[in-house]
């Protein structure tokens, strides 16, 4: 059943609507799960989700016992324009949460969505990286969530568990938001900015219905997965351009390099030169990768994980 979450005027005479597709199952009473994604236009990696998560359902509904809440674009303007933001309103959709249900469109659409989600038994929100990276599939985690989530995060099929530090920027995302009204909210990153990686989109599906069935939401028998790797930000170690150029890499993502061998060079166009040559600081496993070329100092080039020298 489609189901309108929010709708406001806009000023060019059309109006913003956001909807979900609400799954009842046949099987009796159970959980609610949410599963939400587009909340910035440029991270298309959830859509493929949410259109195989309602076709595995609708194909086994008698399996399903509670509710699965799908909501593919709460960010409708930004996915309609391609843009990480809300179009118009030059602001990040994520950092406006909790919201306000009588402030502005965008203040009272937060409010709407937090409503909403508030209350199921879990919430999985779904994202890729913006534009200049390339991620490994993982479950984000503030630490002092960690307690409550990694039981529950274990079960998305990703390939990290990230259990991060705490930090100011995060209060005003729509996972802190619900993870602090005690809506057990996981973050997954995945795959590219305005790509959708299909393989990666089908293991989080699966995981997602191996997470409904801990719960209690999914009679259907499941495959067995194997459980992502644990990490932590003491495990995780950046590296960054030091000079500018065009960065082009000389591996792949989710590959492992020793310590000291080259990640890639950055190149200037201009004097047909290589200005830089990018060595591994660590021995470890790349699990992000820049996506856009262009490079200034200071600009992140890859994170390993790992740390033995």
């Amino acid at each position: 059943m489609i189901e309108t979450v929010f709708s406001a005027a806009l000023p060019i005479g059309e109006r913003l609507i956001v909807k979900k597709n609400r799954i009842e199952g046949r099987g009796g009473r159970g959980p609610r799960i949410a599963v939400v994604t587009g909340i910035h236009g440029d991270g298309l990696e959830g859509q493929f989700v949410a259109f195989e998560l309602a076709q595995r359902l609708r194909e086994r509904i008698g399996d399903l016992r509670g509710i699965v809440d799908i909501y593919p674009a709460l960010n409708p303007l930004g996915i309609s324009a391609s843009e990480h933001g809300v179009p118009l309103f030059d602001l990040d959709l994520d950092r406006t949460f909790p919201g306000n249900p009588k402030g502005n469109m965008n203040e009272a659409l937060a409010a709407a969505i937090v409503a909403d989600i508030k209350g199921a038994n879990v919430c999985v929100d779904i994202h890729a990286p913006d534009a200049h990276l390339r991620e490994v599939s993982q479950v984000r985690i503030e630490e002092q969530f960690s307690k409550t989530l990694l039981p529950l995060a274990q079960f998305l099929n990703t390939q990290l568990l990230w259990v991060q530090a705490s930090s100011n920027p995060l209060r005003s995302t729509l996972a802190h938001t619900l993870n602090a009204k005690r809506t057990r909210t996981l973050v997954v990153e995945m795959g590219e900015s305005l790509r959708i990686t299909e393989d990666a989109g089908s293991w989080l599906t699966e995981g997602i219905l191996r997470l409904v069935e801990y719960l209690g939401g999914w009679t259907s028998s499941s495959v067995a997965l194997p459980f992502p790797r644990l990490v932590r930000d003491s495990n995780v170690t950046s590296v960054s351009a030091e000079v500018p150029g065009v960065f082009l890499p000389r591996l792949d993502l989710g590959t492992s390099v020793r310590y000291g061998q080259a990640i890639g060079v950055i190149a200037d166009p201009l004097e047909a030169e290589v200005k830089a040559e990018v060595l591994a600081p660590v021995e470890g496993t790349v699990i992000s990768l820049r996506a856009q070329p262009l490079v200034y100092p200071g600009t992140l080039l890859a994170r390993i994980l790992g740390g033995a020298r």
